[in-house]
């Protein structure tokens, strides 16, 4: 078989070659059926010792890149983490705080307001923009209901303008006076 198997091929492979093997795997720039020929393995039984290993699986979902909600979000969270822990050092303090700490608080302070301003701005111009696209989507469904009920309009018109054009067809069947001769 491969380099891989020891012996008749029924041992496991070195612990080395497993070492080298998950280095090919998780670089990526070898393909998986090769590396899996070389260990006398399928490609699925290789991807199988890799999951069972823990090793870095190729073709793992990305982690998704966060929007601005997600952003603004941890933004938040991280200025309410920081508030938490300036008045945790504000409690401690007391009485021992001096000018200097004092006027380092207030510019961190200042700082913190200053950021959460900013965050806040943020989220306000994208619900702004969410509410602009919203009304697109709205005035293109107008306009779209719009032009379909015209077309249905012009239809109807069609349909009375054909109806009126036909002259009706006299009945043969029953003589004039309603009552069928046998």
């Amino acid at each position: 078989m491969g380099q891989a198997m020891s012996g008749e091929g029924d041992e496991p492979a070195p612990d080395d070659f497993w070492t080298s093997a998950r280095k090919r795997y998780e670089d990526g720039r070898e393909q998986v059926s090769a590396i899996a020929a070389e260990a006398g393995l399928s490609t699925q039984a290789l991807i199988a010792q890799a999951r069972n290993s823990g090793w870095k699986l190729r073709g793992a979902p990305k982690k998704k890149q966060s929007g601005t909600r997600e952003t603004i979000a941890r933004l938040k969270a991280l200025l309410q983490q920081r508030l938490g822990e300036l008045e945790a050092q504000i409690d401690t303090l007391n009485e021992q705080a001096t000018a200097a700490t004092s006027e380092r608080d207030i510019r961190a302070m200042n700082t913190l307001v200053r950021t959460l301003e900013k965050v806040l701005e943020l989220e306000r111009k994208e619900r702004a923009q969410r509410a602009r696209q919203r009304k697109a989507r709205r005035d293109f469904d107008d306009a779209e209901r719009d032009a379909l009920a015209d077309k249905l309009e012009g239809l109807h018109r069609e349909i009375q303008e054909q109806r009126a054009g036909e002259t009706p067809v006299a009945d043969t069947a029953d003589p004039p006076g309603g009552a069928s001769q046998s």
